[in-house]
């Protein structure tokens, strides 16, 4: 059953692939990707360097603690069962015993991993900080492991109110044993209860398929989480056909003019068309945010290289919400040349990515001159 594994792994990982080819493409990549981990490497060096004296000091060690509970949780156990395997269960018990064996393995491995890593980026907080010991964070490690298996055992059991309730309880019990409990005490108590709940888990949904139907519908949610979570941010990919627009939304009744002179129609149809449909105005701030958001928090030295990157990235996304609101239909009813077109770019380009960018970078330089 290890080969039925390792195909469907291979079948997820194919699914992951494409997903994040589609959508990280080279200009992503290039301006958003690769300097956002460049740029992070450096935050965090300086950030390790000044931590004795930078504002993580004055944040209280079990904020930190819940904190971890909160970003570290598991979503699902993966089984990496699918509905046609209740016919296959029949026949093929055994078999399907050692696949989901193999998804537990797999989830925990993962898991444990996520959670080395989240506890090494913040060690230097907790060790410099808070003075917390090598021993005291593999206690951690076990804390948030367990209770973490145990929350995903309780999605399998409760319903949705008292996961919440139980998860809360889970979370202050972890943080008040490890704050005000001895650390022989605390781990042994949750030693315990990872073998209980492990133990538990092979009888109830390993052994026995009284859960198979809930456990397909995680499962199949956990192979289509980075979609749903790109779909979240990015509602307008969902799908890959043609809008079926009611009415084109490009002029308004009784709208009033933006420009005074004639000649701009076609930058007053793009501007209205940017106001009024909402995947073109967030898809150009989302951008725009982002990147201002990022000036912000990096050092001096970081700033100009963000507004660089900036630039060439609002530009791309422009330049395609443009193409794409020429594209409509609508414009053949209008006769224009492609010098028009052209210029009416231009204009654009100036108004949606020049002008903000050179408004930042003047405040950027005021502010540098003044301090």
């Amino acid at each position: 059953m290890t080969s039925l594994f390792q195909q469907r792994r291979k079948i997820e990982r194919s699914n992951n692939f494409k997903l994040l080819a589609s959508v990280i493409d080279w200009t992503v990549a290039l301006y958003i990707v690769v300097p956002t981990l460049v740029i992070g490497f450096f935050l965090y060096k300086d950030f390790i360097l000044t931590i004795s004296t930078s504002w993580v000091v004055h944040i209280p060690l079990a904020f930190l603690i819940v904190l971890l509970f909160i970003i570290t949780r598991i979503e699902t156990i993966r089984t990496y069962s699918q509905r046609a395997d209740r016919l296959f269960l029949i026949q093929n018990r055994k078999q399907m015993i050692k696949l989901k064996q193999a998804g537990l393995y797999w989830t925990f491995s993962k898991h444990l991993l996520i959670l080395v890593s989240a506890i090494a980026l913040l060690a230097p907080i907790f060790i410099i900080v808070h003075h917390v010991t090598i021993l005291e964070l593999l206690i951690l490690l076990l804390l948030l492991f367990t209770t973490n298996f145990f929350n995903a055992l309780v999605q399998l059991k409760l319903r949705r109110w008292q996961q919440l309730l139980s998860k809360i309880v889970m979370c202050i019990l972890g943080t008040v044993f490890f704050l005000y409990v001895p650390n022989s005490i605390t781990a042994l108590l949750y030693l315990l209860l990872l073998v209980y709940c492990t133990n538990y888990y092979y009888r109830h949904f390993i052994y026995s398929t009284k859960y198979f139907d809930q456990q397909v519908e995680l499962d199949q949610a956990a192979f289509y989480k980075w979609q749903s979570l790109l779909f979240q941010i990015a509602p307008e990919l969902k799908s890959q056909l043609a809008p079926k627009l009611k009415k084109p939304r490009l002029l308004w009744k009784n709208s009033k003019r933006m420009f005074r002179r004639s000649d701009y129609f076609i930058e007053e149809l793009v501007c209205k068309t940017m106001l009024r449909q909402k995947q073109y105005r967030f898809g150009y701030l989302r951008f725009l945010v982002m990147g201002i958001g990022l000036t912000i928090i990096v050092p001096t030295w970081g700033k100009f290289i963000i507004i660089g990157m900036l630039y060439f990235t609002l530009r791309s996304v422009m330049q395609s919400i443009i193409q794409q609101i020429i594209e409509h239909k609508i414009w053949s009813i209008f006769q224009i040349s492609n010098e028009q077109i052209h210029t009416a770019r231009s204009r654009l380009m100036k108004g949606f990515v020049d002008f903000p960018l050179l408004c930042v970078l003047v405040i950027l330089v005021i502010f540098s001159l003044v301090n």
